[in-house]
């Protein structure tokens, strides 16, 4: 497996390698307008825009050229299918969660597993909801603890980008995204799945 340290130096390396450069300023305006569609409307649109940011870092990932902002609304020529997605990703998750004791433990245990839904679904957009979730849990299996740290890793940025009034986290939203495309990536390399 790739470190996380190399997951992220590809992360930056995709967005220009400067918080600057013009692709990662794109990419800082496709998560906080993402970011804001979802917050409003958040089991309706989260899917189509999940599926959107999905494409551009995975495009990115493979070395797919500039950020294309109208990407961002891709998931909404597929809203049934994305909804459905999200819905039934956020579903599992939620009755995973009340299990008595351990139910939390359980549900982000099923979420880390639910994690590389859209990228699939991204990559193979005909595919149904269902298959998404399970050719995620199978990509995931053995992997949950290396993505878990991967997504740990970014804390001390997402503080840092707290201490600036909260707009620094937008500059770390593009990152932590770009290096989960990455991780997706390689998982799907090394595993051979598809």
């Amino acid at each position: 497996m790739v470190k996380n340290s190399e997951l992220r130096a590809r992360a930056r390396e995709n967005l220009g390698g400067s918080i600057f450069h013009k692709d990662w300023l794109t990419a800082v305006a496709v998560c906080l307008v993402g970011s804001i569609i979802s917050s409003f409307f958040p089991l309706l649109l989260a899917g189509p825009v999940l599926f959107g940011e999905a494409v551009i870092f995975l495009k990115k990932a493979r070395g797919g050229g500039k950020i294309v902002f109208e990407d961002l609304f891709l998931g909404f020529d597929r809203f049934g299918e994305c909804f459905l997605l999200s819905f039934m990703q956020g579903l599992f998750v939620f009755l995973w969660c009340l299990i008595p004791i351990a139910g939390i433990f359980i549900g982000i245990y099923k979420g880390l597993g639910y994690a590389m839904s859209f990228y699939i679904k991204a990559d193979a957009p005909d595919t149904g909801w269902r298959e998404c979730l399970d050719r995620s849990v199978l990509m995931m299996n053995g992997h949950r603890w290396e993505f878990f740290c991967l997504q740990l890793s970014f804390i001390g940025w997402m503080l840092l980008g707290l201490l600036a009034f909260g707009i620094g986290v937008y500059w770390v939203s593009p990152y932590m995204e770009a290096a989960k495309a990455n991780f997706y990536e390689v998982r799907r390399l090394e595993g051979g799945l598809y």
